[in-house]
């Protein structure tokens, strides 16, 4: 049996968690929305003990993290990986912080550009809004080749809308036997406007335009009429394969109803001029669109469309375009979004050093410029700020420098007040809890701490823990932590199997405080 003695060392641990980042900016470039690309942040603890990382935040979802262990060992390395996936081509800028078990806040900031695969829509690039209406009218009228409303339903009875020699009204599901205009009519079936023709005088080259032509049938044809598209509610006056109308409203079945809507949005942009129709129902259509995605069959319809009339319909392609228009029925004013977020609600700082100084970080998040931002503390001024940027461009995070000098030992609590200069329309507040001192050796041998190495079970004894105590941590003499136990009851017996002859250390972490034991093992 091996000879076990203890040696008992209490050292008190308040230096403030420390690490350091590789950059301060990921660059991603150009990545396609077809794919992604990934980035590492190597995050580095410069201090004698573990710290943790507490959360991450990182504010667009087109960003994404991995972060492979929580808890950095003194001296140790962690690599926090960031992916990229841009679902828009456009300029990305955003902020991920990460905040330390203590409270500390780290900033990196995350740019790059989406693009989109091809040429077609790339003057659509980093626009939105109006900007983004002009540019895809401009696009879509570009060598746009008109076949006449005779040559549109010729192609679209003879392919675009025919499988195997049969064509399906959009509105009933019913299907018929045809390849030519005279079939359709000899099997009672019409060209349906989705833009009803009334709205625009049937000119030309409206009346042509494939994109919100569909093949139906008459009686559905004639009951949609130039009704716009809404919900039925009620007893319908005509229902058949899931559309009704009632109500001075039609209502298309499910399978047509994201087809019906990205016509409709297709033709306001491409003509531009017909607000008045569409504008009791955008809500809708967007709805619409946004709940029934593109289907394979869109797809193969619009790459068809395309080959005759040479445009397309974007919203097939693309559609989180209709993500970047804000309004389809009228000029598109670029709205003013005032969002702001921040890291942690409430900041636990525990115990600082009354020379220690640390940053916190508001990142804007919408697509306005702060300016005129001021800083302040509650009327006791306990939190020191050093320093306060007073303006954050948008997708940037503003700094706030605070410090903790001049207080006496003990317990403080304050609030960290934001004004945006109305830039946000609101006054951001952050409760802050922090102490200040250091632990006596009173405090410590107050503890009763004990520590031993107990050779017969192999394991490490810890007794009269300090109530408080969230985590135990094994050291050996080369600095690399072997254990890591979190505490969820009292602990007392650690298994130890297996470990060599030497010098081991116990770090007992609590929320305010840390405690460090030595035992020897030989």
């Amino acid at each position: 049996m091996r000879k076990i003695t203890c040696l008992l060392i209490f050292i008190a641990a308040f230096a403030s968690a420390q690490v350091t980042l590789s950059v301060s900016q990921l660059d991603f470039g150009d990545v396609l929305t077809t794919a992604d690309k990934e980035l590492v942040i190597n995050v580095t603890n410069t201090t004698s003990s573990a710290v943790t990382i507490d959360a991450v935040n990182i504010y667009n979802t087109d960003f994404t993290y991995s972060l492979p262990s929580a808890s950095i060992a003194a001296g140790a390395t962690e690599v926090l990986r960031v992916a990229f996936k841009p679902r828009h081509n456009l300029a990305y800028n955003s902020e991920l912080i990460f905040v330390l078990a203590d409270g500390s806040e780290f900033r990196v900031d995350l740019v790059g550009n989406g693009k989109y695969e091809g040429t077609y829509y790339s003057a659509t690039f980093n626009k939105s809004y109006q900007d983004l209406k002009d540019e895809l009218k401009t696009i879509l009228a570009a060598g746009y080749s008109n076949q006449g409303y005779s040559g549109a339903r010729d192609k679209m009875y003879g392919d675009i809308d025919n499988v195997a020699g049969k064509v399906t009204c959009v509105y009933t599901g019913r299907e018929a036997t045809f390849n030519t205009r005279s079939g359709a009519n000899s099997s009672s079936f019409n060209c349906e406007h989705t833009w009803p023709q009334s709205k625009f005088n049937s000119n030309e080259p409206e009346k042509a335009d494939i994109h919100h032509l569909f093949p139906t049938d008459v009686n559905a044809n004639s009951r949609r009429g130039s009704y716009p598209f809404g919900v039925v509610t009620g007893t319908p006056s005509w229902t058949e394969g899931g559309s009704k109308q009632g109500g001075s409203l039609f209502e298309p079945r499910d399978e047509q109803k994201g087809a019906t809507a990205r016509a409709m949005i297709y033709f306001a942009i491409r003509y531009q001029d017909y607000g008045s129709f569409i504008g009791s129902q955008e809500t809708l259509l967007k709805q619409w669109h946004t709940d029934n995605q593109p289907t394979a069959w869109d797809v193969q319809r619009n790459e068809k469309i395309f080959g005759y009339q040479k445009n397309r319909n974007p919203f097939v392609d693309h559609p989180e375009f209709i993500e970047r228009i804000n309004k389809i029925a009228a000029t598109d004013t670029k709205p003013v979004i005032k969002e702001t977020e921040i890291a942690q609600s409430a900041i636990e700082y525990g115990f600082v050093r009354n020379n220690e100084r640390k940053n916190i970080y508001i990142t804007n998040t919408g697509n306005t410029n702060w300016t005129g931002v001021s800083a302040a503390t509650t009327s006791d001024n306990n939190l020191k700020i050093v320093s306060s940027a007073n303006s954050a461009s948008a997708g940037e995070a503003l700094q706030i420098v605070v410090d903790f000098l001049g207080l006496p030992d003990g317990d403080y609590t304050d609030n960290l007040t934001l004004d945006l200069n109305n830039e946000a329309g609101k006054t951001i507040t952050i409760p802050v809890s922090f102490s200040i001192g250091t632990a006596s050796a009173a405090d410590i041998a107050s503890q009763e701490l004990s520590v031993f190495y107990d050779g017969v079970n192999q394991n490490v004894v810890l007794t009269k823990l300090p109530a408080d105590a969230v985590e135990v941590q094994v050291w050996n003499s080369a600095g690399q932590q072997i254990l890591l136990n979190d505490i969820s009851s009292v602990l007392t017996d650690i298994p130890f199997h297996g470990h060599s002859q030497g010098l081991y250390f116990v770090v007992i972490k609590t929320k305010t405080n840390a405690y460090t034991a030595k035992f020897l093992v030989y």
